[in-house]
């Protein structure tokens, strides 16, 4: 059976940087099922999404109400990419679209073309939530039913550590004045301190390093640890 090589998937690159969503507008191009999907996306992570399209899918009407969505009724206008951060592209008129990309390259605003994804600037990862902890994730052969497979696999094994990470989060905010702030937080995110934490001796290793911890623990901070924090 013939193996395959990495030359056979050219590997795409990714810089991935988080949006802080309810600063974020988003104009959608295009009023079909495509743009349908992206408006759900984006609003569902609190974005702010404006849609253009002169006819709209019938699911979109669902929508109407919905505080962080506006559909409007137009034709494409280069005013509608001026007042937003990115440009989702996603009309079945190819001039258009060329149109779009041309106005964005010249205006520097991100786009994601629906069309061939490659055509864009930005492209939508999976992204999964736990309680304390986001991430979102590509593959590199460009294959988003596998980044759906193993976000999954990377979601179940970050639950096992969900307790860990609140109780690194909340040492974080008791020692973020202290000048050892960043060896503190060194020794407790490492897999050394987490064998402690399930034997959970964890603040008792704390304070044999570092010594009994400073004053401005909040109840939750005390409550949410195991073992709780001496103060």
């Amino acid at each position: 059976m013939r193996r395959y090589n990495k030359q056979d998937f050219p590997e795409i690159n990714y810089t991935m940087i988080s949006l802080l969503s309810n600063k974020v507008n988003i104009l959608i191009v295009g009023g079909g099922e495509a743009a349908f999907i992206k408006c759900i996306t984006f609003s569902k992570e609190g974005c702010n999404v404006t849609v253009v399209s002169k006819e709209f899918n019938k699911k979109f009407y669902k929508l109407k109400g919905i505080s962080n969505i506006k559909l409007i009724k137009d034709e494409y206008k280069e005013s509608y990419v001026d007042i937003n951060h990115i440009v989702i592209i996603a009309t079945n008129n190819n001039i258009v679209n060329e149109s779009i990309k041309n106005y964005c390259d010249e205006k520097y605003k991100l786009y994601l073309n629906c069309e061939d994804f490659t055509q864009g600037l930005v492209v939508k990862p999976v992204q999964r939530d736990t309680p304390n902890m986001k991430f979102a994730l590509h593959t590199k052969g460009g294959s988003p039913k596998t980044s759906l497979f193993m976000s999954k696999i990377i979601e179940d094994k970050i639950y096992e550590y969900s307790n860990f990470i609140d109780y690194t989060c909340s040492i974080r905010n008791i020692v973020k004045m202290r000048s050892e702030k960043k060896e503190i937080m060194n020794f407790v995110c490492s897999e050394d301190f987490f064998f402690f934490y399930t034997k959970d001796v964890q603040n008792v290793i704390l304070e044999m390093f570092y010594g009994t911890l400073p004053q401005g623990c909040s109840e939750h901070q005390r409550t949410s640890t195991p073992g709780g924090i001496r103060i």
